[in-house]
């Protein structure tokens, strides 16, 4: 992390000392009398208006000999300061030069003295001082010294530093100095006080999720749905939570199929693979009008080009025979309800949940919870779906909010985010 460039940085402090006011040593008219502003010895104030005037000037060579004749002659605390801060000018200036098409690698180690004096030295100015301690802290950070970084970090914090990154970096040093926990937490008061910069979120979902913190994971990348809800968000959530060769959750096919609904509703399906696999897997648990559906809203969309694949083109072929073979749902809709379980009742509201038939789906699903027998975390979940199709929002959510087991209280937890948070872009 570079977290100010080096021709950003020697340009401020080029500026600071275009604004140094240095002049000889003033004296009390009255005996009880404190001079006003600083103090400099006669022979540091001469050296720094040398060296002040070279900076300005860029003639780094003659601003060289200055400095050091500041700080030869410097004696007191007034006189340190100032010779200091010319040398970090100075230093600044040069690594600015010495980076200039590099992409701003720089050394930091001339950087190091200087700032260390700067940040002890009693006469540091107030508002100078948060900045000397945040530009130490991210050497420290960069040099993975992790404990010198959260205390400078937490010193620019605490002398109102307005630096935008400091509380994510301040976070960060937490975590990767071993405490995890006091980092997270950190983090935790950042997006609980208001929508903060997308690192933030991205950072805890893979903190979370390299602890193996799945829960904590889930609700990162509910967070960062919540803050930017947009269609590359969810499915890039999504497609992390689920469909990742190393997914925070492993699904089954029922349960990929619930994900890749969600995605379809949220605008997320990328691209021709996506719908291909959602369409296979519909039809591979028996429902044909939800692929022929999901086929013909990729080619509207245009992420299926064309006819599609060979396997497209095939699931075309046997979604519409099975469709015509099954006509209508009444036969089964009759033995479900005679029926002593609800199992039959689940499948058949499956059915007319693929075919978009979403007030049927949901008295079915309602029979099969009340007959019992079910996996009532997945029809719940169903029903969760259906209600939220159809329009019944606040009914939805108290669907969802009966799934209690993982990954499927998971899945619930990301549709009723969508709910309140469906996609901007």
């Amino acid at each position: 992390m570079k977290s100010i460039s080096t021709a950003a940085l020697a340009a401020a402090m080029i500026a600071g000392a275009a604004g140094l006011s240095v002049a000889p040593p003033a004296f009390a008219k009255k005996k009880e009398e404190a001079p006003a502003g600083p103090q400099y010895t006669q022979a540091v104030a001469i050296a720094a208006n040398k060296a002040k005037t070279a900076l300005l000037a860029k003639d780094l060579a003659t601003a060289e000999a200055a400095v050091a004749e500041a700080e030869g002659a410097a004696k007191t605390d007034d006189d340190k300061y100032i010779a200091t801060f010319l040398r970090y000018a100075l230093v600044s200036q040069k690594i600015a030069d010495a980076s200039a098409g590099t992409n701003g690698a720089f050394d930091p180690a001339p950087m190091i003295a200087p700032l260390d004096a700067l940040i002890v030295n009693p006469k540091t100015p107030a508002d100078m001082l948060p900045k000397f301690e945040y530009s130490r802290a991210t050497i420290a950070y960069d040099a993975k010294d992790w404990a010198r970084a959260i205390r400078l970090f937490q010193q620019a914090q605490q002398h109102g530093s307005t630096e935008p990154n400091l509380a994510l970096y301040l976070a960060k040093s937490k975590v990767q100095g071993g405490d995890a926990a006091g980092g997270m937490a950190d983090l935790e008061k950042l997006v609980a006080a208001g929508k903060q910069p997308e690192d933030i979120y991205k950072y805890g979902i893979a903190q979370s999720a390299a602890a193996g913190l799945k829960p904590q994971t889930v609700t990162w990348l509910k967070r960062w749905l919540v803050a930017y809800p947009t269609a590359k968000t969810w499915r890039d959530a999504l497609g992390y939570y689920g469909l990742t060769q190393n997914p925070v959750a492993k699904l089954d096919k029922r349960q990929t199929i619930d994900l890749f609904r969600l995605m379809r509703v949220t605008k997320s399906l990328p691209d021709q693979d996506y719908y291909e696999e959602y369409a296979q897997k519909v039809m591979d648990v028996g429902l044909p009008d939800e692929t022929k559906a999901v086929i013909a809203e990729g080619k509207a969309l245009g992420k299926i080009p064309g006819a599609g694949s060979s396997n497209i083109q095939a699931l075309v072929q046997t979604s519409n025979a099975q469709i015509a073979a099954e006509g209508s749902f009444a036969g089964l809709e009759a033995k479900s309800a005679s029926s002593p379980t609800g199992a039959l009742s689940s499948q058949t509201g499956d059915a007319y949940l693929g075919r978009g038939d979403y007030a049927k789906a949901i008295g079915l699903y309602r029979q099969a919870l009340a007959k019992g027998g079910v996996n009532n975390d997945e029809v719940n979940t169903h029903l969760g779906i259906a209600l939220a199709l159809s329009g019944d929002k606040a009914a939805a959510k108290t669907a969802f909010a009966a799934v209690t087991t993982p990954p499927r209280s998971d899945l619930a937890g990301f549709w009723m985010t969508w709910l309140d948070n469906p996609p901007t872009s």
